[in-house]
């Protein structure tokens, strides 16, 4: 039962979802090894036998890792096994050869009210480093939301706690899917292009918010004051690795210092919201 609430609390604070393309599979849950579970929520599609699309481990959490999963589905078992290909943005600071890929072997179980994926997974470093090994418990969001009726029923959970029920937004990097960065936050990403193209603005109303911007220790934006029109930067990467920080220079008139940030690599679109109290930094970690 505290796994269930603790979900609860994490759901409640993301983007809520419901089942409209039924292309598209959206779920969440967790993903358990030893004494630990970390949020874990899938969103895929299945066309022709093969499974793409992206993994996210602690969503919105100090270890959130977004990637992009590929496998294949058996019709007859209904087995999904696929494997973690590349992560996009992480928050942990391991090297290439430190970083665990995860490979999973799960089931889909497919209802018209709860559907759910259960199965285990491995994980190892690119030299076959075990890291560790666990089981995967996920649901879909019409099984939540059929769960937590059932969990308001025997649990004092106030009403607001509860999530409504919105369309759910598949994160291609294109679309609505942000990465919310606080207080000396640090997220990194995993870079293809030559070169990285930023776009910055206030995408909420203008309150003077005002930014200074480093990119490598050298600062790009002084004391820059945010504004609804796009500000748009592009910087050559001659390094493997690469910071761009962010530092709020006042917080404006609506309390904390407030910035969209979309950076563009290639054809793949991070979209980034910082929010940062006074003197306070946030950094992104470019790692080609």
């Amino acid at each position: 039962m505290k796994k269930i609430l603790f979900f609860i609390a994490i759901i409640t604070s993301l983007n809520s979802f419901s089942q409209k393309d039924p292309n598209i599979y959206d779920f969440f849950g967790g993903k358990s090894f030893g004494n630990e579970t970390k949020f874990f929520r899938l969103i895929f599609q299945i066309e022709n036998g093969k499974v793409t699309g992206y993994m996210f481990t602690d969503e919105q959490g100090s270890s959130e890792t977004k990637s992009i999963i590929n496998g294949v589905f058996n019709p007859k078992t209904k087995q999904i096994f696929f494997t973690e290909t590349k992560k996009l943005i992480s928050k942990s600071n391991f090297s290439f050869e430190q970083m665990c890929y995860l490979s999973g072997n799960i089931s889909l179980d497919l209802n018209k009210n709860i559907s759910k994926l259960k199965g285990s997974f491995i994980e190892s470093t690119s030299t076959n480093k075990l890291c560790r090994k666990g089981t995967i418990n996920l649901i879909s969001p019409d099984a939540f939301i059929k769960l937590k009726k059932e969990i308001v029923k025997t649990e004092s959970i106030k009403p607001k706690t509860i999530i409504k029920d919105k369309k759910v937004i598949v994160p291609t990097f294109d679309t609505d899917k942000k990465t919310v960065i606080k207080d000396d936050e640090e997220v990194v990403i995993y870079w293809t292009s030559e070169k990285i193209n930023i776009s910055i603005w206030d995408d909420m109303k203008e309150d003077g918010d005002k930014i200074t911007i480093k990119f490598n220790e050298e600062i790009i934006l002084d004391n820059y004051e945010l504004k609804n029109k796009h500000k748009d930067i592009e910087i050559e990467l001659t390094e493997k690795e690469n910071s761009l920080t962010f530092t709020a220079d006042n917080t404006g008139s609506l309390a904390n210092n407030t910035a969209r940030v979309d950076l563009f690599d290639n054809d793949i679109k991070h979209q980034i919201i910082t929010q940062l109290q006074l003197n306070k930094s946030v950094t992104v970690i470019i790692k080609k």
